[in-house]
């Protein structure tokens, strides 16, 4: 029992694609001889409450914050017998999210008062923030970075009670992983893939940038064969691409292109995309050629003076080129936007702002607009979302819907309280 773990997956998170950052965890684990539970308690719960799917994505702290309360009061007997489910398990892990901490942490102390024994384990994006912060409180395990090695050496008793940055070199060494430890007999229409772990690029605004040390990344034969053995273990020809972007490397995109080109592979898969100078629409013919049905484009402002404030390192005309390419490619593709960055002026937003609404053949969609959030904390002395970033961002709102422009309706506002 001494290295046994379940790792849970707290709510409110996404229900779909399921949370590969456990699955990694638990294959790994597993891998190592230790007998490990991978638990998502997220969907579980989503589907035992009668919550609707739009308020459990929704961002809302008194709906967050009351989940774990709500579900003791309404639902007693199954919190009761998961805690119970728990007793062979010698740690337990936690996956917190900002969305998920205030569930996570209550449940960790609902576990502690029925088992004091246990060793709890918390890792996630939010031990990231915790840790700038230095408010990592000094009790349980914490793990900042990715978690499969620490969290063998911390079963094993190897590790301090903090573990920072602990990151594996070769990701190839990693266990192919499928979907059946979530829920056995269960079915998904689309399965997750990681291709890669970081990002070579310090976009100012962007936290993913600091959640890894450095750039790893799979090879194509690899993801190839990770592949294969979803197709075969899930019965799943849709992918996703969980990476912060797929084109790190055209040559490693060319050659996985080619890859499932020739083995026959005959998916469907989607992926986020960073603009860069020089693509070719030889590759990005390659792309569609694959099976690629979508990608998301962090195109963010076209105002190259709020691109070089957010460090994008391209510029407007660098932007439009890239996005004709994937245009005359044929590849079906939509863009984010940031409204409202730190010294944007109105001259610099009325340029993204004409640019929309003079770009309906180029764009095919609007996946996301926010006003710039400061997760970072780089303005301490300055409020962000400020009202006149959100007042511009109900404007451009305003005006896609009078020019019928394609968007996606609940990622407007989705990364703001």
């Amino acid at each position: 029992m001494e290295e046994s773990i379940a790792i849970i997956n707290c709510p409110a998170s996404w229900l779909n694609p399921p949370p590969l950052s456990l699955i990694f965890l638990e294959r790994y684990l597993a891998s190592k001889g230790k007998k490990t539970k991978l638990i998502d308690l997220n969907i579980e719960i989503f589907n035992l409450t009668s919550n609707s799917k739009k308020d459990w994505l929704k961002l809302n702290k008194d709906f967050e914050n009351n989940i774990f309360s709500n579900l003791k009061k309404n639902h007693n007997p199954f919190l009761k017998n998961f805690i119970n489910s728990l007793k062979p398990y010698a740690f337990i892990g936690f996956s917190i999210l900002k969305r998920n901490s205030a569930f996570s942490f209550a449940l960790a102390d609902e576990i502690k008062r029925t088992y004091p024994e246990k060793k709890i384990i918390f890792g996630g994006p939010q031990t990231l923030f915790l840790d700038l912060q230095n408010q990592i409180p000094k009790t349980d395990y914490w793990v900042v970075g990715e978690g499969e090695i620490a969290l063998d050496n911390i079963t094993a008793g190897r590790a301090e009670r903090i573990t920072r940055f602990d990151e594996i070199e070769d990701l190839d060494t990693l266990p192919f992983y499928d979907l059946s430890s979530l829920n056995p007999g269960a079915t998904y229409n689309c399965a997750p893939l990681l291709s890669s772990r970081g990002c070579p690029y310090r976009c100012n605004f962007c936290s993913e940038r600091l959640l890894y040390k450095k750039l790893r990344c799979h090879s194509p034969q690899y993801i190839t064969e990770q592949i294969i053995h979803l197709k075969k273990q899930n019965k799943v020809t849709n992918f996703v691409f969980c990476d912060s972007l797929i084109n790190y490397d055209d040559l490693w995109l060319e050659t996985f292109c080619r890859l499932v080109i020739s083995r026959k592979l005959n998916i469907t898969w989607q992926a986020q995309m960073r603009i860069k100078k020089g693509f070719s629409l030889s590759l990005a013919k390659l792309i569609r050629m694959s099976g690629c049905v979508n990608l998301f484009i962090g195109l963010e402002s076209v105002s190259d003076n709020t691109l070089k404030a957010m460090n994008k390192g391209y510029s407007k005309n660098t932007a439009i080129s890239f996005l004709s390419t994937l245009k005359q490619a044929g590849l079906q593709f939509e863009i984010s936007l940031i409204i409202g960055y730190p010294k944007e002026s109105e001259t610099d937003f009325k340029e993204t702002y004409d640019f929309l609404k003079t770009s309906r053949n180029l764009i095919p969609k609007i996946a996301q607009i926010n006003p710039f959030v400061d997760y970072l904390g780089h303005y301490p002395n300055r409020s962000y979302p400020n009202t006149q970033g959100k007042q511009r961002v109900e404007k451009t709102l305003e005006m896609i819907q009078a020019e019928r422009i394609k968007y996606t309706s609940s990622f407007i506002n989705n990364l703001t309280y």
